[in-house]
C-alpha cells in the first residue's frame, strides 16, 4: 500500500456518488471542503454523501480564515500590464477596472506605494494612489482574476485575525456536521489556535483535530509554538509563496515537515502539485518531481486543490498521484533518518522502541491498539516501511488516523480485559486479510484499558499462536 496519504478537495467536478467512489477506489484518504466557496447545505449535501459512501474516510472542512479576497465579478478578466485599476472596499459587482474587496480596512492598512497580490501572486498591483474607499493601482504584473480569488498584501499589518466572523460560523456548522478535521487558515501565532479550541468546546463534545496552514510569514516566525498546538500541520505553498517569497518555499517545506515529524504532527504538502492537470491528462514532469520530493522530504499527506475540485480529470488525477508516491516510495532511502533521537515527545522513546524492535526481528507490521490514535502517531513518526495497523473502538479515531503516514486504520469495539483486547484484535485484522497466520507483528498498546494517550506496552506475537491460545 502507499504510506504516504492523498488529501483532496471536493468540488463541483467530483461531488456526485460516482465521481467519489473512483476517487476513494484510486486513493483519496481524506475529502476537503472548502468552506471559501459555496454554502452551508451545499457541503452538507456532500458531507453526508461521502459518510453514506464511505464512513472509513476522513473530513476536513477547510474555513476561510482572515483572507482577503475580491467578490463577485460579472465576469472573469485578464488584467494587463501598465493599464490602472481601482480595489475598492464598496459593495459593488465588480468589472474590469474596478475589483470590491470584502475586507473594509484594506485602504486603511495599506500603504501608498506597496504591492497587494492578487490569485496567488499571478497579478501584482502597485497602490499609487489612495482615495476614500478606493486604492487606485498601477498594474505591474497581468494575469487572470475572477470572483472570490485570493489577496495577499504582504507589506501591511492588517488587523484581522482567527477565527473571523464567518469562521466562527463556520466552526459551529463543521461541529454539527461531525467533522475529523478543521483546516485553519492564516494562522499567526498559537493564540488564534486557543480562540478555536474555545468554540469547539462550547459546540461539541467530539475531537476535531486542528490543521494550522503556514501561509503567514508571522507564522514561520512562531513555527515551533503552532506545531506544538496544533494537531496537525499544511505547508500552503500558495499564499506563503506570495507571503515569503517563492524562492525560500522549498527549504522551508522541508524544515516545517522535519520540525511536524519530530513533533508527532501530520504534516500536509499543498497547493498547485498537479496544477496542470486542472485541464490536461498528464502532469509535467516538474510536478510528478515535485509531489516526488515531498514523499522524499517525509510529508504524511500530499493535497490537490482545484485539480479534483474544479478540474477535468478528478479520477485520473488521484490516481496519477498515486502511482507517483508508490514509484518514489520504492526508491526512499529508508537509512536517512526523518526523526531526531534528542527531544522526544511523551510516548515517543516506546514508538521508538517498538520500530527498532520490529525491524530487528523482521517483523511483518506494527499494530497500535488505540482509542485516541495516539500511539499510532509516535509510531508513524519514525517512517519505518512497514505496515501500520491502528486497530480503535473509536470511529472519529479511525478516520482521523488515516492521515498518518504508512497507517492503515481499522474500527473494532472490542469488550473484556487487556489480553482479549489484544487477541480480538489480532482476529480482527486477520479477519479483515491484513494479517496472515505466519505473520509476526509488534503490538503496541496501553496496559489500561480505557485510559487514552498512555502507551507503556510492547509484545511481539505470532498471529497463528495468539488466535489458537
Amino acid at each position: 500500500m502507499k504510506l504516504s496519504k492523498i488529501v483532496c478537495t471536493i468540488g463541483p467536478s467530483s461531488s456526485d456518488d460516482s465521481t467519489l467512489k473512483k476517487m476513494i477506489n484510486a486513493g483519496m484518504d481524506v475529502a476537503r471542503l472548502n468552506f471559501s466557496h459555496g454554502t452551508h447545505q451545499s457541503h452538507e449535501e456532500v458531507f453526508k454523501r461521502i459518510r453514506g459512501i464511505d464512513s472509513r474516510i476522513a473530513i476536513a472542512i477547510d474555513i476561510s480564515g482572515p483572507k482577503i479576497r475580491l467578490g463577485k465579478l460579472e465576469q472573469s478578466y485578464v488584467l494587463e500590464r501598465d493599464q490602472q485599476v481601482i480595489l475598492t472596499t464598496d459593495d459593488v459587482v465588480g468589472t474590469k477596472d474596478l475589483l470590491p474587496v470584502n475586507y473594509p480596512s484594506l485602504v486603511k492598512e495599506v500603504k501608498q506605494d506597496s504591492f497587494v497580490y492578487i490569485n496567488d501572486g499571478f497579478v501584482k498591483l502597485k497602490v499609487i494612489e489612495k482615495e476614500n474607499n478606493n486604492l487606485i493601482c498601477q498594474i505591474i504584473y497581468g494575469g487572470y482574476v475572477s470572483s472570490r480569488k485570493g489577496i495577499n498584501v504582504p507589506e501591511a499589518n492588517l488587523s484581522m485575525r482567527v477565527p473571523t466572523e464567518k469562521d466562527i460560523t463556520d466552526i459551529r456548522k463543521a461541529c454539527e456536521l461531525g467533522t475529523d478535521y478543521l483546516f485553519i487558515s492564516f494562522v499567526r501565532s498559537s493564540t488564534d489556535l486557543v480562540k478555536v479550541r474555545e468554540i469547539i468546546d462550547n459546540c461539541s463534545d467530539r475531537t476535531i483535530g486542528l490543521v494550522s496552514k503556514i501561509e503567514h510569514k508571522d507564522a514561520v516566525d512562531n513555527i515551533k509554538e503552532i506545531v506544538t498546538a496544533s494537531d496537525g500541520i499544511m505547508v500552503a505553498r500558495g499564499d506563503l509563496g506570495v507571503e515569503v517569497g517563492a524562492a525560500k518555499v522549498p527549504v522551508l517545506q522541508k524544515e516545517i515537515i522535519r520540525l511536524s515529524v519530530n513533533m508527532a504532527k501530520p504534516v500536509i504538502v499543498a497547493t498547485q502539485m498537479l496544477e496542470s492537470m486542472t485541464k490536461e491528462s498528464l502532469p509535467t514532469r516538474a510536478e510528478a518531481s515535485d509531489v516526488a520530493h515531498a514523499v522524499f522530504d517525509g510529508a504524511d499527506a500530499l493535497m490537490l486543490s482545484g485539480e479534483t475540485a474544479t478540474g477535468k480529470h478528478p479520477v485520473t488525477v488521484v490516481k496519477t498521484m498515486t502511482e507517483i508516491i508508490q514509484e518514489a516510495e520504492n526508491n526512499l532511502s529508508f537509512n536517512t533518518s526523518f526523526v531526531s533521537e534528542s527531544n522526544l515527545p511523551k510516548g515517543g522513546e516506546i514508538g521508538q522502541a517498538a520500530v527498532k524492535l520490529g525491524q530487528k526481528l523482521a517483523v511483518d507490521a506494527l499494530v497500535a491498539i488505540t482509542q485516541t490514535g495516539y500511539s499510532a502517531k509516535m509510531i508513524s513518526r519514525n517512517r519505518v516501511p512497514l505496515p501500520i495497523y491502528a486497530v480503535t473502538p473509536d470511529e472519529s479515531t479511525m478516520r482521523r488516523t488515516n492521515l498518518l503516514w504508512a497507517v492503515k486504520s481499522l474500527y473494532h469495539p472490542h469488550d473484556g480485559d487487556f489480553n482479549q483486547m489484544i487477541s480480538s484484535s489480532i482476529q480482527k485484522l486477520h479477519s479483515e486479510k491484513f494479517l496472515h497466520l505466519n505473520n509476526d507483528v509488534i503490538v503496541v498498546a496501553g496496559s489500561v484499558v480505557g485510559l487514552p494517550g498512555r502507551i507503556n506496552t510492547i509484545q511481539v506475537l505470532n498471529v497463528k499462536e495468539t488466535l489458537e491460545s
